[in-house]
């Protein structure tokens, strides 16, 4: 029998008795779940099939770093209005919302009831005024509200819906879009009616987005010296515009072609930790390109290697690096929730700073590649393209910060 991950909670057969996990399904959690269908009922075989993801080689190079690790923290801010509102909006359908459902809600409940025009307060509580039935609007697979209606050109089926925040790196004009494992070219993306165009295709090549991203420091929340480092928290702004495409061949991933595009940029506020290495940590590594590439790899691999201290996917995360932020003045990485809003997990990163830079450093280091592959630095979502990658320059880096971990606890011990 095969299945989607979908069914890894889903399936209940006693006598099932090998389980082959293709690729690492992005948490020990979820890896456990689908290894638990065998077995039920007397001895089972648990397989992995690793990919080429950074994760994945991991674990293939350190099986103890899998198989004896504690399972994720899920992670969750349910007090992010993108996430709360239509909790909201639905529960005020079902009946009033009152001071008395602060202890089950929320406080912030309470406060979100109050600017959601939808509801209309009365003697017994906030109320649902809307015409339709809030709930059917809650998306399952994100927090996004908005998504793009795929669309078959020749039948003019629906073959699926992407996230607006996604669309324009996946269903620009130009693209190949897989549905049901069946490659079809986009033909259109009209912006207006959210309504992406496509046609059967059979092309050699795949396609990969470039672009630019900008990151503004909106509030630090949290800031404390960790690793050597002035290591901060808090609220940021990003600003991502796709302005190019690649033609790669599936067979030798050379690009065939960069062709541009015209689409508007898209903000959103989220959550970031981010840092600056000092003069003595880049030592070495300060002239360009090699700062660049150095800090750039870093962020990749980092990036690769949080879903491993919170319950996510590395395409749940964003990351910006560069030589002078226009802000700090300083070569910065950040790394933030790719979601509006924030879910958490770049403060569950903040709160693990140590063991994250620890097993990155070890990923790295582990990894036979010379210069860098898809299995430590390369990243099958960066936005220019996997350009400047130092993968010596970065593990440098991390190295430094972990030296700085040592040092510091020396001098607490000669304190003491």
């Amino acid at each position: 029998m095969t299945a989607t991950d979908a069914l890894e909670l889903g399936i209940d057969i006693g006598e099932l008795d090998c389980a082959i996990s293709v690729g690492f399904p992005g948490t020990v959690s979820s890896l456990r779940q689908q290894w638990g269908r065998a077995g039920r009922r007397g001895s089972g075989l648990a397989v992995l099939v690793a990919s080429e993801d950074a994760l994945d080689q991991f674990f293939m190079r350190d099986p103890e770093a899998l198989l004896g690790r504690t399972v994720e923290a899920a992670i969750l801010d349910g007090t992010n209005p993108r996430v709360l509102d239509g909790h909201v909006l639905s529960a005020a359908f079902e009946g009033p919302i009152g001071p008395a459902d602060a202890e089950t809600l929320g406080p912030e409940a309470l406060e979100r009831a109050a600017v959601l025009p939808e509801l209309k307060h009365t003697e017994p509580g906030w109320v649902w005024a809307g015409t339709d039935y809030p709930a059917a609007r809650v998306p399952l697979r994100s927090a996004d509200r908005e998504s793009f209606t795929v669309v078959d050109a020749a039948t003019g089926s629906v073959l699926g819906l992407v996230e607006r925040s996604r669309a324009f790196s996946t269903v620009h004009e130009g693209a190949v879009y897989l549905h049901l494992g069946e490659q079809h070219l986009v033909r259109s993306l009209d912006l207006e009616p959210l309504i992406a165009v496509v046609s059967a295709a059979s092309v050699d090549w795949y396609t990969q987005a470039k672009k630019e991203t900008e990151t503004a420091i909106v509030e630090p929340l949290r800031v404390e010296r960790r690793l050597g480092l002035d290591l901060a928290f808090g609220r940021v702004s990003v600003t991502e515009q796709v302005v190019a495409y690649q033609r790669k061949s599936i067979s030798g991933g050379d690009t065939l072609e960069t062709v541009p595009l015209d689409l508007p940029p898209t903000s959103f506020e989220t959550e970031a930790v981010w840092f600056s290495p000092g003069p003595e940590q880049l030592q070495g590594l300060e002239e360009m390109p090699k700062l660049l590439s150095s800090l750039h790899a870093a962020e990749h691999s980092l990036i690769a290697l949080l879903p491993l201290w919170a319950m996510c996917d590395r395409w749940d995360i964003g990351g910006l690096s560069t030589n002078v932020h226009f802000q700090t003045g300083l070569p910065t990485i950040f790394v933030y929730d790719g979601h509006p809003g924030g879910v958490g997990i770049t403060e569950r990163g903040f709160e693990r700073f140590e063991g994250w830079v620890g097993d990155t450093a070890r990923m790295l280091r582990g990894c036979p590649c010379a210069a860098g592959c898809p299995s430590c630095v390369q990243s099958p979502k960066c936005g220019n393209l996997n350009e400047f990658l130092d993968k010596a320059g970065a593990l440098t880096l991390l190295g430094r910060f972990l030296s700085a971990e040592e040092m510091d606890a020396a001098v607490d011990r000669k304190g003491e």
